[in-house]
């Protein structure tokens, strides 16, 4: 049972988890240019928020992104 409780936990972690634009290029192969040309396009989620100054996305947005 604690398993259980402990692979919930860990898979809402993971979720949450905060992924910034180097991991983003880095995942697709792209630049930073091409990141943000296809977030103003449309083509890539909004950054989810900007911690100092840093674009940052929910793991869990950009894994739906991936799965469309």
């Amino acid at each position: 049972m604690q398993t259980s409780n402990t692979d919930h936990l860990a898979h809402f972690i993971d979720e949450y988890r905060v992924v910034r634009k180097p991991e983003i290029q880095r995942l697709l192969g792209i630049s930073r240019s091409t990141l943000g040309r296809r977030i103003k396009a449309g083509k890539f989620p909004k950054p989810a928020s900007i911690e100092n100054g840093r674009s940052c996305w929910l793991f869990k947005d950009v894994r739906e992104w991936l799965l469309k």
